[in-house]
């Protein structure tokens, strides 16, 4: 058998080296347009930041390590065209220019997703900068080290963009954050929390222009000095436009079935209309366990267990089905760590859902202990059926890995009654004896433990 990856990140690179610790005969290629694979896209503004040295640690594999495994490597080889009946695909050689045909038994489509560049007057300007993969990062890093550039402003208050605005603060630019939101990060938070942020933000001087639309860049000899919102202007030696991506998947309009926004239908196996076409990533959709319902969850975590699925089921025959996704995530910014997992509050309003929250805040360890701090976590369940569907929290100290078990708990169906019972150790060095989860899900049921 042989089987073609076409994208070698987080998803290609899971498939094809899982693809060949299930079966070392397999004819394997996998294609990529970049240069390089495997850039940990999450590390970017650490490296923009200062704290990681040497960005070659932000890469986990590398041609050379699958080729080491038997894995046929096509880097700067472009995917151009699909004959799904006779199981061809056409790459460009992007070195060369030259076009040539590859057949295949099994294709698996890897190739993720591209920053949203709409025709904003101005948006081509020399230092309007987009953020996705390693060559944006440098160009970015070598912005954040230039003692010239002193006004930076970030477009786009989702997570890449509210952390390179913590890595240039943390370099003394001073910074605009411009979001046509009206808070940040507002798709895996509710304002209880992005507010604990965006008040720390305020504190480091961070411009919060939300709730404003760009719509013009202004430029000086061919570069951008002003950012035009509608509700202001902003002047900036530098821009990141960072405002959501799309599936790249044009090449399967007609061919296999795509959701709304391109990205690829596929069922448990990760198996495409198509049942010779698999799909992984950020391009394909998952069955998101809270919403009970197929939908793209883009993360890389999320990226990294399709690939698996898709090579398990390619292996050994479609038996390895999905238990669903939850879209865990997390994020440490301005101090704050915070994760989410599951659907928040405000997204439950805004498609129609029935469900009940609680909010909580406790020390997270006793207070006889020299130090503890504060923690905030909120539960969200469906009033019908009791069972959770979300979770978020925020701390200064680092409670993010309890959403580990909200993941879970959501993809077995655990309930909000039943979450008081689950089984969490106690050590004040840790925590209370009843934590900072088991009081809220108490708090629900009327058992009021935390009083005094």
């Amino acid at each position: 058998m042989k089987t073609i990856v076409i994208g070698t990140n987080h998803a290609g690179t899971t498939a094809v080296r899982t693809l060949r610790r299930l079966d070392k005969n397999m004819e394997i290629t996998t294609y990529d347009q970049n240069d390089n694979i495997s850039f940990l896209g999450c590390g970017i503004a650490l490296w923009v930041r200062g704290e990681v040295k040497d960005p070659n640690g932000l890469f986990y594999a590398s041609p050379e390590i699958l080729e080491s495994e038997n894995i046929n490597v096509k880097m700067q080889h472009q995917w151009i065209g699909l004959d799904a009946k006779k199981k061809t695909i056409r790459v460009k050689n992007l070195k060369t220019g030259e076009e040539f045909d590859d057949n295949y038994d099994k294709l698996v489509i890897a190739s993720g997703t591209w920053p949203i560049f709409p025709p904003i007057e101005g948006i081509d300007l020399e230092g309007v900068q987009i953020c996705k993969n390693f060559h944006h990062a440098k160009v970015i890093k070598a912005a954040n080290d230039n003692p010239a550039i002193k006004k930076v402003a970030v477009v786009g208050a989702g997570y890449i963009g509210v952390e390179l605005v913590d890595a240039f603060v943390a370099n003394n630019k001073k910074v605009s954050l411009i979001d046509i939101a009206d808070r940040i990060m507002p798709v895996y938070y509710d304002s209880e929390f992005t507010g604990l942020v965006e008040e720390t933000m305020k504190e480091k001087g961070v411009n919060l222009a939300l709730g404003q639309k760009v719509v013009k860049f202004e430029g000086k000899n061919g570069k951008v000095n002003k950012v035009i919102t509608d509700k202001g202007e902003i002047a900036v030696d530098y821009v990141v436009f960072s405002v959501g991506v799309i599936p790249q998947t044009a090449l399967l309009k007609g061919v296999i079935d795509l959701d709304e926004r391109g990205a690829i239908k596929t069922n448990e196996f990760m198996q495409s209309s198509n049942k010779d076409i698999y799909a992984v990533g950020d391009c394909a959709q998952v069955y998101n366990c809270s919403m009970k319902k197929d939908t793209q969850i883009a993360l890389a975590t999320t990226a990294v267990r399709t690939g698996i699925l898709a090579a398990a089921n390619i292996v050994q025959g479609n038996k390895l089905k999905s238990p669903g996704f939850t879209g865990a995530n997390g994020i440490e910014v301005f101090g704050w760590k915070m994760a989410s997992v599951g659907i928040s509050m405000e997204a439950c309003k805004r498609f129609g859902l029935d469900v009940e929250e609680v909010m909580f805040k406790d020390s997270d360890r006793p207070e006889f202990m020299s130090t503890y701090k504060d923690v905030w976590i909120k539960i969200i369940w469906e009033k019908k059926s009791r069972r959770i569907i979300g979770a978020q929290v925020a701390s200064v100290n680092n409670h993010t890995e309890v959403m580990y078990m909200f993941a879970l708990a959501i993809q077995k169906g655990l309930t909000i009654d039943e979450l008081p019972l689950v089984d969490i150790f106690f050590l004040p060095h840790f925590n209370k004896p009843y934590n900072f989860i088991t009081l809220a899900s108490l708090q629900v049921l009327g058992l009021n433990y935390f009083e005094k």
